[in-house]
């Protein structure tokens, strides 16, 4: 499953039971404050905020490099003044002050940080639904968010995006039933995933179609990296329950020209790959900007 994808899960689990664990460290301060009964001394301590478990899940996500970083140190910030409004209350409990306007700013301050972790969530969920359920690779819409970025690094390496599609998708399913098509999608989606290079992405981009944005310095290799891909995939064998498939798939190859927009280099792609589904399937189609096509099979 793409790493993306898993990041995300893992993310909002640990997310959810950090923030569990810290409204459970809420009320031991208050059993701390009322009964004494508990052992929590590091209260007092200006750095309490890295001794609950919600702060020592916090340090370890902000120890990454990671695209949603902004949002953690936002509730990083929150978290520390909801430690720091605690301790407020606790001295103005020891020391029988007024105890009022220490009430408020801790209420204040744990709207704030309850507020953030909600826009943290809605967040992390919104970005899930941006990735695939069966397969879990990213869909269209992160391509549609992303391509202006990647095609602004078109000088500094070449970009070369590959639409395949699966052939005879459509008697996969009327042979062994749609939960076999499904496990053909999930292997098709793991073998492309493990076989492309990390900074190389892979979409779904609908149905038995996925895009992958290939980096290579010409035609040529851009060439080979597709050959590598489909060679692997028509090696490989789907096991499912007794069923045992082996699939291809024919793609068109095209390169991303600098300050093109993802619909016109789409187009390419997909004429090229009309093509080879017409030139007897099972290939990779090259293509160049003036939809000139070549059978790059080897």
């Amino acid at each position: 499953m793409n790493r993306k994808f898993k990041e995300i899960d893992a993310t909002l689990q640990g997310l959810n039971y950090s923030t569990d664990a810290h409204f459970k460290w809420l009320v031991t301060i208050l059993r701390f404050v009322s009964h004494r009964d508990v052992q929590l001394a590091e209260i007092t301590f200006s750095d309490a905020h890295d001794h609950c478990e919600f702060g020592q899940w916090l340090n370890e996500q902000l120890k990454a490099e990671r695209e949603d970083k902004h949002f953690l140190l936002e509730i990083d910030a929150k978290h520390r003044q909801v430690h720091q409004a605690c301790r407020q209350v606790v001295t103005a409990i020891e020391n029988k002050h007024s105890r009022s306007g220490a009430f408020d700013l801790f209420e204040a301050t744990l709207l704030e940080f309850t507020a953030s972790l909600s826009h943290y969530k809605q967040h992390l969920l919104q970005l899930r639904t941006s990735y695939d359920a069966l397969t879990g690779l990213p869909l269209r819409r992160i391509l549609d968010e992303s391509f202006e970025k990647r095609n602004s690094r078109v000088q500094v390496e070449g970009l070369y995006l590959l639409l395949l599609d699966i052939d005879h998708f459509k008697k996969v399913n009327d042979t062994y039933g749609h939960l076999v098509g499904d496990a053909v999608l999930r292997s098709l989606a793991l073998n492309l995933e493990e076989n492309v290079r990390r900074a190389e992405t892979v979409y779904r981009y609908g149905g038995e179609e996925f895009i992958i944005l290939l980096q290579a310095n010409n035609d040529r290799d851009a060439v080979a990296a597709a050959e590598r891909l489909r060679q692997c995939i028509s090696a490989t064998e789907t096991v499912s329950g007794e069923n045992r498939i082996r699939i291809t798939f024919t793609s068109g190859l095209t390169r991303v020209q600098s300050g093109e927009s993802l619909r016109e280099v789409l187009e390419r792609a997909d004429k090229a790959l009309y093509r080879g589904k017409h030139s007897g399937r099972n290939c990779t189609m090259l293509i160049d900007p003036h939809f000139h096509c070549l059978n790059a099979t080897r």
